[in-house]
């Protein structure tokens, strides 16, 4: 079955599997959408934070720039109107300080550079550069008015300090400073901004990408289940289909591989099993036919065995007759013998003859009986040797023709060839004088018997016609069985001596038969014998 089932025509079948694993694929490569999504908005987010927490940064660290220079500023003032110089740890604090405020301030710009290198950061460089220089001016200044009053020219760092007020150092200073921090708002505007629409997009996106998931999903599911459940239900009513014996039925071509493949074999199945029961159907009609011939032949077998028991029965009753009345006439004479008080000899002689003939009967009777049972049982034994069959038969033809003219009948026989065979001499002869002895016996006064014998095709034919009452078929059929007579007839007899006749033949080899004669009248017995001493076959015997 399933070097069958590997031969069948799949090519225009899809894989159910394949599809379902593009699902799966088309699934997977969403999920990586929605993970590359999640991923890129957490980086920008991370950088945006960054970016505004240097922000905030920067603001704080202009904010300290301003405020130590202006504390510079407000120190140059009283520095330049009381003439008291501050200590150099207080000046070298200060200056460090906006010094320090610079470096953290450009540090901060380079690190928002580093995270995203546009102009604006470039921008913000130019104008903390331009914030430094004012700022070292201040200090070169502050270090001039301080030297100027270290040396008592305090007029000089008073003029001095007039200058750098003239020149509007302080205005440019705010300016720049507020230049700077509106930059560093509006970049934090910016990043919130950015933030805001990256978290709308996100969030767009993320409900477009679930939406189209769950759609693909709910399709997904619903194509599946669309074409198991078709499959599954043609199978489910196939099966109940097989279930109820209705094995013609078929499973149409699916159009997935997987259940294709399934239907197919439960095609096979149906068709195995229809096979099977068509077999079993048919040995079930000739198992009947069987048992109906069995029992016809065992109801001929008991109405063989029936007739058989009907002659057993007719032949104890032939039998008891044949030998009540041999034994009777044996008692009555040896009762007169006894009675009689006669001194002749001739009187117990002729008493003793006629005892002597009837048991010779009775004991021929028996040894008929024997030979008959002998046969049956495939033990009848044979005295064999070179015998001259047209001898035979001439001399016993001779002594039949004088029985012949006692009952006014005619004997004639032709032997064409001299035939010698190898047989059973006595068995042959006795063969002989019972179809003799039936031919006259059935046969009225003024019948003609004749007997034939020749030869053909390795074959001695011997025929004994006579011109008696005949045969009928239904005779025909029951005529060598045992025990058996017609009922058409009076003649005496035990009916042993066609079944003895046959039993010799048959183990000589030979056929025997009994017809009616094709004339019309009277019967033809017919014995075929070997010419070879070859055995008995279906062609021999036709």
């Amino acid at each position: 079955m399933e070097k069958q089932l590997n031969h069948l025509p799949y090519q225009i079948q899809s894989h159910l599997t394949h599809k379902l694993l593009v699902a799966l694929v088309i699934l997977s490569l969403f999920s990586l959408a929605m993970a590359g999504l999640y991923f890129d908005s957490s980086n920008r987010f991370k950088q945006n934070a960054q970016k505004s927490e240097l922000v905030h940064k920067i603001l704080n660290q202009y904010s300290n720039i301003a405020l130590y220079t202006f504390e510079k500023l407000v120190a140059i003032g009283e520095m330049s109107r009381n003439g008291i110089v501050l200590t150099p740890e207080l000046r070298q604090e200060n200056e460090q300080k906006l010094r320090t405020s610079i470096v953290e301030v450009r540090d901060s710009l380079l690190q928002k550079l580093a995270l995203a290198p546009d102009l604006s950061s470039r921008d913000e460089l130019a104008v903390l550069d331009k914030v430094t220089q004012k700022v070292e001016r201040i200090i070169t200044t502050s270090q001039e008015i301080r030297s100027l009053i270290n040396k008592g020219e305090l007029s000089e760092a008073q003029s001095l300090y007039r200058l750098l007020q003239q020149q509007g150092v302080h205005a440019e200073f705010n300016a720049l400073i507020s230049e700077a921090v509106k930059q560093e708002n509006l970049q934090a505007e910016a990043i919130r901004d950015n933030t805001q629409v990256m978290s709308e997009r996100n969030n767009r996106y993320l409900a477009v990408a679930l939406g189209l998931s769950s759609l693909f999903m709910m399709l997904t599911i619903w194509f599946f289940w669309q074409r198991i459940s078709k499959a599954t239900r043609q199978l489910q009513f196939a099966a109940s289909q097989f279930t109820a014996g209705k094995l013609e039925h078929r499973i149409p071509k699916l159009k997935d591989k997987e259940f294709a493949k399934l239907a197919e074999a439960l095609n096979f199945m149906a068709s195995e099993l229809k096979a099977k029961h068509s077999e079993l159907g048919l040995a079930k009609l000739q198992l009947e036919e069987k048992v109906q011939e069995r029992t016809k032949e065992l109801a001929l077998s008991n109405e063989k065995l029936a007739h058989v028991d009907k002659q057993r029965r007719q032949f104890l009753a032939d039998i008891s007759h044949e030998l009540r009345t041999p034994l009777t006439i044996i008692r009555g004479e040896s009762e007169i013998l006894l009675r009689s008080q006669s001194d002749n000899v001739d009187d117990y002689l002729a008493t003793l003859v006629a005892v002597v003939d009837q048991v010779s009967h009775t004991t021929a009777l028996i040894d008929d009986l024997m030979l008959v049972a002998r046969s049956s049982a495939g033990e009848l034994n044979l005295t064999c040797s070179e015998v001259n069959l047209t001898k035979l038969i001439q001399d016993i033809c001779y002594v039949y023709q004088r029985k012949a003219q006692e009952r006014s009948q005619t004997l004639s026989f032709e032997l064409s060839e001299e035939v010698t065979l190898t047989l059973d001499e006595r068995r042959i002869r006795q063969v002989v004088m019972i179809l003799l002895e039936n031919a006259l016996s059935y046969s009225t006064s003024g019948a003609v018997t004749e007997v034939k014998l020749m030869c053909r095709q390795q074959v001695v034919i011997l025929k004994v016609i006579d011109s008696g009452q005949g045969i009928t078929k239904q005779e025909q059929e029951h005529i060598f069985e045992r025990f058996y007579r017609s009922n058409r007839s009076n003649t005496p007899g035990s009916g042993l001596g066609l079944p003895v006749a046959k039993a010799i033949v048959d183990a000589h080899g030979g056929h025997i038969s009994l017809k009616s004669n094709t004339s019309g009248v009277g019967s033809v017995a017919t014995i075929l014998l070997p010419l070879n001493g070859e055995e008995r076959n279906e062609n021999f015997i036709s």
